[in-house]
C-alpha cells in the first residue's frame, strides 16, 4: 500500500528503503569515479606540460610554407635573423611538433645484410637545428659550414647508441650506407649524438633518429625570439616575407601550440569528465538530498522523544547524518579500486607516464564525504531544531 510505505511501515518499506540507498550508494560511486578519473587525466596532462622534451618549444614561431620563397629561401632566413628580438633561426621540414616523418633502413659499414638494417628517422636539418632548439649534444659536434665533408656527415641520438651497440663516444666516426645494393655506397659519418629528445607523442618510446644537412626544401622556418613584445617582431618577419615572396600568403604557429594538439584527445577527455563530475554529482546531491528529508520526516517522533530526553541538536543531527555517510563510505569503497584500474589501464597508452599519487583518491573520498556532509546537513539541523512538542503531534 502507498500509504504504508509513506508511514514507514510493512516489506514494502524495506524493499523501497534498500533501493533507495542502493541508489545513493551507485550515483555517489560514479561521482568518485569521475573525480578520481578527472584529477588523473589533469594530472597526466600536467605531467605531458612540465615534462623536459629535451628541445625548447617556448618562445619559437613557426612560418608555415617557407618553401614558397624559392630560391630566396636563405635570403629569407638570414634577414630574420638580423631582426632585434630573433635569437636564431633554422629551416626545415622536420620538426618534434607534428610535421613531416621520414623512415628508412641504414646499415652499419661492412654489415649489409638484411637482417642488420637499422629502422630510423631521417631528418634533413641545417646547421643552426640544434642551437636554435636547444638541444644538448652528449658526444662530437654539431655541423659546420666550415666543413664542407659535413654534406655527407650525420647526427644520431642516444635511442642509436644501443641499436650500435657502443657508447656516445665509440659511435663519432662510425660509418652508416643507405644503399646496400650499390657498388658505390654513400656513407655517412657520424659527427655528433644528440641527447634524446621528444619528437613522437610522450605515449611513445623515443625511436632511433639521424639527422643529415639540407636545408634547400624546408618547408618550415622556426624562429626563436628573445622574451618581449612578439607582435612586433612577427610584423617585421611578415614584412620580410612580403618583400621576398610578395603575393605569397603569410601564415605561422607557435610551437607550444602545435605541440599541444598532439594531446587534444586528452585535453577533450578531461574536459568531457569535468562535465560528466559535475553532473553525477548534481545527481547524486539531489537524490541525497531527498533521501534526507524523507528520512527525516519519516523519523520525526524519534527524534521529538531523543530531544525530550535531553539529546542536543548537534547529537541528533550527527546521528541523522552519520547514516548517509556510511552508504557514502560504501560508494568510496567500490569506486576507488575500480577508478585505480580503469585509470591505469588508459595510462598504459603512454610510455611516459605519472605514477598515480595516493592524494588523488584521498582528494575524491574526501570531495565525496563534504559533499554529502553539506547535502544531509540542512535536512538534518532542521529536523533537529523543530520544537519536540510539534514532532510528537505527528501523525
Amino acid at each position: 500500500m502507498p500509504v504504508s510505505v509513506l508511514k514507514g511501515s510493512g516489506q514494502s518499506n524495506v524493499g523501497g528503503r534498500k533501493i533507495r540507498n542502493s541508489l545513493v550508494v551507485f550515483q555517489f560511486a560514479i561521482s568518485v569515479f569521475l573525480i578520481v578519473s578527472t584529477l588523473v587525466v589533469f594530472q597526466q596532462l600536467k605531467f605531458i606540460q612540465g615534462k623536459d622534451l629535451g628541445f625548447t618549444k617556448d618562445q619559437v614561431v613557426l612560418i608555415n610554407d617557407a618553401f614558397a620563397a624559392g630560391s630566396q629561401i636563405q635570403t629569407f632566413k638570414e634577414e630574420v635573423t638580423k631582426l632585434g628580438q630573433v635569437e636564431s633561426a633554422t629551416l626545415s621540414s622536420f620538426l618534434p611538433t607534428p610535421s613531416n616523418r621520414s623512415n628508412g633502413p641504414f646499415f652499419r659499414e661492412g654489415a649489409f645484410e638484411q637482417e642488420n638494417a637499422i629502422q630510423m628517422q631521417t631528418w634533413e636539418v641545417d646547421n643552426d637545428y640544434i642551437p636554435t632548439l636547444n638541444m644538448e649534444l652528449v658526444a662530437g659536434r654539431n655541423f659546420d659550414r666550415k666543413f664542407v665533408a659535413d654534406s655527407t656527415a650525420m647526427v644520431i641520438n642516444e635511442a642509436m647508441l644501443p641499436i650500435l651497440g657502443v657508447s656516445a663516444e665509440e659511435a663519432l666516426g662510425m660509418r652508416l650506407s643507405q644503399d646496400p645494393e650499390l657498388d658505390e655506397k654513400v656513407f655517412y659519418t657520424v659527427i655528433g649524438v644528440v641527447k634524446n629528445f621528444h619528437f613522437e607523442s610522450l605515449r611513445e618510446n623515443i625511436g632511433a633518429l639521424g639527422l643529415f644537412i639540407d636545408g634547400t626544401s624546408s618547408s618550415t622556418l622556426a624562429v626563436k625570439l628573445k622574451a618581449g613584445d612578439f607582435s612586433n617582431t612577427l610584423a617585421g618577419i611578415e614584412s620580410i616575407w612580403h618583400k621576398i615572396a610578395p603575393g605569397q600568403p603569410f601564415s605561422y604557429r607557435f610551437m607550444d601550440e602545435s605541440f599541444n594538439t598532439t594531446y587534444e584527445a586528452e585535453q577533450k577527455l578531461g574536459s568531457i569528465f569535468m562535465v560528466f563530475t559535475f553532473l553525477s554529482i548534481l545527481i547524486a546531491c539531489l537524490g541525497l538530498f531527498g533521501l534526507a528529508a524523507f528520512n527525516a520526516q519519516k523519523r520525526t517522533k524519534e527524534i521529538g522523544i531523543r530531544k525530550v530526553l535531553g539529546a542536543s541538536v548537534s547529537q541528533i543531527t550527527y546521528r541523522l547524518t552519520t547514516d548517509f555517510l556510511k552508504m557514502v563510505g560504501i560508494a568510496i569503497i567500490i569506486s576507488l579500486p575500480i577508478g585505480w584500474f580503469a585509470m591505469n589501464k588508459w595510462l598504459e597508452d603512454f610510455s611516459y607516464r605519472i605514477d598515480i599519487p595516493w592524494w588523488v583518491f584521498a582528494l575524491a573520498a574526501v570531495l565525496a564525504i563534504g559533499i554529502a556532509i553539506i547535502t544531509v546537513s540542512y535536512q538534518s539541523i532542521k529536523a533537529a531544531v523543530v520544537n519536540p512538542v510539534k514532532s510528537l503531534r505527528t501523525e
